[in-house]
């Protein structure tokens, strides 16, 4: 049955554009549009009135507006009712013919069994071909608007059908009414849509979240994507085994789970990470390796991790993830004094890390502890903030951040020190679901 009403739906978006085969039609008719006439035509097929055909001359003096319809369109249907009202209200002035190209069987079918339809009082015209070819349409419903004269005065979608438009158009004191044009594109269901001929602009995309499998020729890496005032617009795990999936997903603007802070207890660690190198590890990323990327709008980029947590959990339910409190050997963030040396003065927002040195301007101290973590990922000990120091800070180094030894320096004219000692952190526990 599903299967019958889309084909249903095609046959009906798609415009017919030929030769109607009745005493009615020439060889070929052309399409008519806003300021042509109607020609005279006969209408042989007409039921739900006492009369089994007319002609369009019979129109002559009223405002005639057609609207196509069909039994499957639900706008169309539920329509009808008021389609109806509007014929009684303006019963003198207007005709109001509904026009279908389905057979009479499958009207009377939808009029016989919805008990709005029952006490239907206008006639229709059944088994179309010919008013369909002189107003070509591809979507449903479809208004031709017809002046008593004869001439095509407007072709308009359903929100422009009301008493107060029909009264203006027969009081000839309202604009043009805007045409309604029929936009139509194939659409295959067993596709995702961003991926046939729809015409979708990146800018169109207001949130997507999607993961793919592996992808040749690429490279593992993460990217976070920032609107102008730093919230998350994007964020994009390229080729990411488990292991990295997760520590990212995980992890967020006020903390990173580096390796050091990732705990294993799973039966098959091989699913999560490979001790493999070159094209060995290669190979392993072909079976192993799943791309994510996540798009959000200004509204929700405080919760982009969130998103994306949720959003691993439920594909890899085989796997529980939790974020738990344990005693490790860290390096440690502390203040080697009570003079406040690095408190923000203010201005705009400003950051930049590299290998050499660290800028930043008017930032929270979490955002130092991030990117120390970053630098520091393959190292045993996790970076963790003991400073607790709230406001946002300035701050300019000028070392190689990847020796201790130079960051240590760097930072000690600030007033701060990252030491070696056992400190109780938050570490991520990965484990087989039961």
């Amino acid at each position: 049955m599903i299967q019958k009403l889309y084909g249903l739906l095609l046959l009906c978006l798609i415009s017919v554009i030929g030769a109607a085969q009745t005493k009615n039609s020439s060889s070929s008719i052309q399409a008519i549009g806003v300021g042509d006439s109607l020609p005279s035509v006969l209408l042989e097929q007409v039921m739900n009135s006492n009369q089994s055909s007319m002609h369009t001359k019979d129109f002559k003096g009223k405002m005639l507006i057609l609207d196509f319809w069909a039994t499957w369109c639900s706008p169309c249907v539920s329509l009808m009712p008021k389609m109806d009202s509007l014929q009684q209200v303006f019963q003198d002035q207007v005709r109001i013919l509904p026009v279908t190209y389905q057979s009479k069987e499958e009207v009377q079918k939808l009029l016989s069994k919805a008990p709005k339809l029952k006490n239907l009082s206008l006639p229709i015209v059944h088994s179309d071909n010919i008013l369909r070819t002189f107003f070509p349409h591809r979507e449903l419903p479809h208004y031709v608007w017809i002046d008593p004269v004869g001439k095509v005065i407007a072709i308009t979608g359903y929100d422009q059908i009301t008493a107060d438009t029909i009264r203006m158009m027969l009081d000839k004191t309202s604009p043009r009414l805007k045409t309604k044009k029929d936009v139509f594109k194939p659409y295959d269901r067993e596709k995702s849509m961003l991926f046939q001929a729809l015409d979708f602009q990146e800018s169109d995309v207001q949130f997507q979240s999607l993961i793919t499998g592996f992808k040749e020729g690429v490279n593992t890496r993460l990217d976070v994507i920032r609107r102008p005032d730093h919230s998350i617009k994007k964020v994009t795990v390229l080729n990411g085994y488990l292991k990295f999936l997760f520590r990212i997903a995980w992890s967020d603007d006020t903390r990173f789970f580096s390796s050091s802070r990732i705990v294993m207890e799973v039966k098959d660690s091989t699913q999560f990470v490979s001790s493999e190198k070159g094209d060995s590890f290669r190979d392993w990323l072909k079976d192993h390796a799943w791309s994510y990327e996540l798009i959000v709008p200004p509204h929700l980029s405080k919760n982009a991790f969130t998103i994306m947590r949720t959003d691993m959990e439920r594909f890899f339910p085989q796997y529980q993830v939790s974020i738990e409190k344990q005693l490790r050997p860290c390096l440690v963030l502390v203040r080697t004094t009570t003079e406040d040396k690095i408190k923000s003065k203010g201005g705009s927002r400003e950051e930049a890390f590299d290998q050499f040195g660290i800028l930043m301007q008017n930032c929270h101290i979490n955002l130092l502890i991030s990117q120390l973590g970053f630098f520091y990922q393959k190292s045993p000990r996790p970076v963790i903030d003991a400073t607790g120091y709230n406001d946002y800070i300035d701050l300019k180094l000028i070392a190689n951040v990847t020796n201790l030894q130079e960051l240590s320096q760097a930072l000690r004219a600030y007033g701060l020190d990252l030491v070696e000692k056992d400190y109780e952190i938050e570490m991520l526990v990965i484990r087989d679901s039961q």
